[in-house]
Formats: structure tokens, C-alpha cells, sequence
């Protein structure tokens, strides 16, 4: 986990400069949330975990890596979530070169789900828009990001973004593409899930659910969301994203190619984890899942 979080990354990609607390009765009347739209990876090595996951895994690029003013990523689809690689220095206790820190939700149109948050009484950032200059030299709103601080800390960064083009169609292409290599070498379809760990189960959940509802956890601590990876909440000796959880439509052909490349990691029947210099910090678990 993170010794001290590196602001420059929530000035960049969130580009908020103040909270403001939210108060109010608590009148429970839709959700928040749709899903988590993406998850955020830091890397001292982002060009070369980019090129990972989109050259040698083939995952569709939503994004190219590159300078986008305020920060440098680079965005690639797994189905049903993209995963941002950042670049920025990461700092752990085991010299790790890659850190999962964080992720966004797609609100519901954030107007409503801003009074949702006040009617909850959960705190709230400000909606802060993401700009840049177009061709005519016009200033275009790109997304709104709203900060969530009761359910970060100094290893997690959770957000809400809203992006102001058409999300479902720009999601239906990169699938499209995925779908077209045949999830890639890797056979990839979907993110499983998200896994969280957390110090303090009793309180963390009881946050976690009081976002989510009206959405209830199974008796593991997962929240089945309406589209995207689901929230694993775990006990920890520290908190942090734990491990993103991964279908493939074939253990034995990832297994296979993991082991021709020296990428696999953990190897079981009913699991396998990818490893790589690159991917030194970040825990990816590859599942078979039953496919219609």
C-alpha cells in the first residue's frame, strides 16, 4: 500500500480542489450508481504495462496512452470496465512498480444522484467539469467528477464521473472489438469483480451499503451492481484494492499462453494469476466462468 498518496494524481485526474460537506434527511428515493465505469492503475512503468495490456493481452483501446494536460494515461477495455493506466510514481512497502488506487462510478444522471448523496447525508465533493480547448478554440466540458471521501482513504481514490458523450454507444464498440479477437490471447470477457480490503469490516461495510442501497451484500460482502464488476469488501491488515478478478471464456488457453510469455503466476484448476515485471504490485486473477 501507498506510505503517503501523491496529490498530484487527484489535482490531475479528478481536478478537485476543495470538499464540501453534504447534510440532509435521509429520504431514500432511487440510487446512486449505475457501475463502476473505470479503475485507475498507477505505474512507474505506464508505457510499458499499456503496451501489456493492449498489444500483448489485445484489449481495445478507449483511449491512447498519452499527455492529456493535467495527467498522462492511457485507457483499454475488459468488457465490461475500462482500466486506466496513469502515470505516476508509486511509492510501497514492497518496491512494487504498479498499484491499483481507486475507481469511478457512472452515477446515475448526476443532478439526481447528487440530491440522492444529500438525502443520504453521505459528504460529497463539489462537481468539478474536466476541460480542454476544441479545434475552434472553444472551452468543451469533457466529464463532471464528484468526490466520495467517506469511502476513500490515503490508498483508495472513489469517485463518481460522468461523462457528457455517448457512454452506451462508446461501450458497445470497445466490446465489439473484444469480442471480435475473441477476448484476445487471453480470452478475456469480463471483470469478475473488485476486491477491497479494509481494516475495519463493520464500519467499511456499513459505508459501502449506504451508498449502494438500494442493493444488498451477499453473505460474502459482494454487491452485484446493474452492469460491471461487482464490490468484494474483505478483512485486511491494511486498506487497498486487493485484486481485480477476471473471466475467461478458457483457463487452459490463458494458462497456456501465460506460461509461453513467463507472465502466470499462481496455478490451480480453478484459478490463475498473471505476473510480469510490469504487473509487479497488482494482483490479477483469471476465473472460468460458464458461458451461454
Amino acid at each position: 500500500m501507498f506510505k503517503k498518496r501523491n496529490n498530484t494524481l487527484v489535482v490531475a485526474v479528478l481536478s478537485i480542489c476543495f470538499l464540501i460537506p453534504a447534510y440532509g434527511c435521509r429520504t431514500l428515493q432511487g440510487k446512486v450508481i449505475r457501475q463502476v465505469d473505470h479503475v485507475l492503475i498507477a505505474s512507474n512503468d505506464a508505457d510499458e504495462l499499456f503496451s501489456l495490456l493492449s498489444d500483448t493481452f489485445q484489449l481495445p483501446i478507449v483511449w491512447p496512452m498519452g499527455n492529456y494536460g493535467r495527467f498522462t494515461s492511457g485507457g483499454v477495455s475488459a468488457g465490461n470496465v475500462n482500466l486506466e493506466v496513469v502515470k505516476m510514481p508509486v511509492s510501497t512497502d514492497d518496491n512494487a512498480r504498479s498499484q491499483i488506487i481507486g475507481f469511478a462510478f457512472e452515477p446515475e444522471p448526476l443532478e439526481d444522484s447528487l440530491r440522492e448523496l444529500d438525502a443520504r447525508g453521505i459528504t460529497h465533493g463539489a462537481s468539478v467539469p474536466f476541460t480542454i480547448l476544441d479545434s475552434t478554440g472553444s472551452v468543451t466540458t469533457l466529464w463532471n467528477s464528484v468526490a466520495l471521501p467517506d469511502l476513500s482513504n490515503d490508498n483508495i481514490i472513489i469517485f463518481l464521473c460522468e461523462y457528457l458523450h455517448d457512454l452506451p454507444a462508446q461501450r458497445n464498440k470497445t466490446l465489439g472489438e473484444l469480442l471480435s479477437r475473441n477476448g484476445g490471447p487471453l480470452s478475456i470477457e469480463s471483470v469478475e469483480e473488485i476486491v477491497i480490503g479494509t481494516t475495519n469490516m463493520h464500519e467499511s461495510k456499513d459505508k459501502w451499503q449506504h451508498l449502494l442501497e438500494p442493493l444488498s451484500p451477499s453473505s460474502q460482502g459482494v454487491w452485484h451492481l446493474e452492469a460491471g464488476p461487482a464490490i468484494h469488501l474483505i478483512e485486511a491488515e491494511k486498506d487497498g484494492i486487493y485484486e481485480l478478478v477476471i473471466n475467461v471464456r478458457s483457463l487452459d488457453q490463458a494458462r497456456d499462453f501465460l506460461g509461453e510469455h513467463d507472465l502466470l503466476g499462481i496455478n490451480r484448476p480453478d484459478e490463475i494469476t498473471v505476473i510480469g515485471s510490469y504487473l509487479q504490485g497488482l494482483t490479477i486473477k483469471l476465473v472460468e466462468k460458464d458461458f451461454e
